[in-house]
């Protein structure tokens, strides 16, 4: 669960591109390297679109799925037949870091949302990586291979499907 308030923070980054990107798909490789210098890096699946729907499809080095719908998350972890659900409250508004994203160079915007600067860089105008530091001093970098931006996403891929056996935690 350390990770979740991460994993909410980096979906919702997404739509930090002042590209007006209305929906995302990509590929992507997630390093986390907190304060003492030790490496964890995930790897996955993400699709997003607006206004604030999200799916990372965890592959490696664990499977899980998170689902960001409105102010509603989902996680969906098979290995430990359990579902995590949580409100979102007082979480990064997407809007903030689209308002407040410039441009640094010619594929390289900052932006400034509750004390974290987020870098957000683009390749050929396709979103290509998210950087910041978290709220734990942890330096995560997300890379995104073979992005596809502005394509439509069927909305159900954002729907949860809970499996009857799983345990339930609601976590408000």
């Amino acid at each position: 669960m350390r990770f979740l308030p991460l994993l909410i923070t980096l979906a919702l980054t997404l739509f930090a591109s002042p590209q007006e990107i209305t929906s995302f798909n990509g590929k992507f490789v997630q390093s986390i390297i907190d304060d003492n210098g030790k490496k964890i890096v995930y790897s996955g699946e993400l699709w997003a679109s607006k206004p604030q729907n999200a799916l990372w499809k965890y592959q490696k080095p664990i499977q899980k799925s998170v689902y960001i719908n409105a102010q509603k998350i989902t996680v969906i972890e098979p290995s430990i037949e359990q579902v995590t659900l949580r409100t979102l409250d007082n979480e990064i508004d997407f809007l903030q870091i689209i308002q407040k994203a410039k441009k640094v160079s010619d594929d390289k915007y900052t932006a400034m949302v509750k004390g974290e600067i987020y870098t957000i860089l683009f390749k050929n105008d396709l979103l290509s990586s998210i950087a910041y530091t978290d709220g734990f001093d942890n330096k995560v970098t997300i890379v995104f291979t073979n992005p596809s931006q502005n394509q439509p996403i069927d909305t159900s891929k954002f729907k949860p499907v809970i499996p009857a056996d799983f345990d339930v935690i609601k976590d408000h």
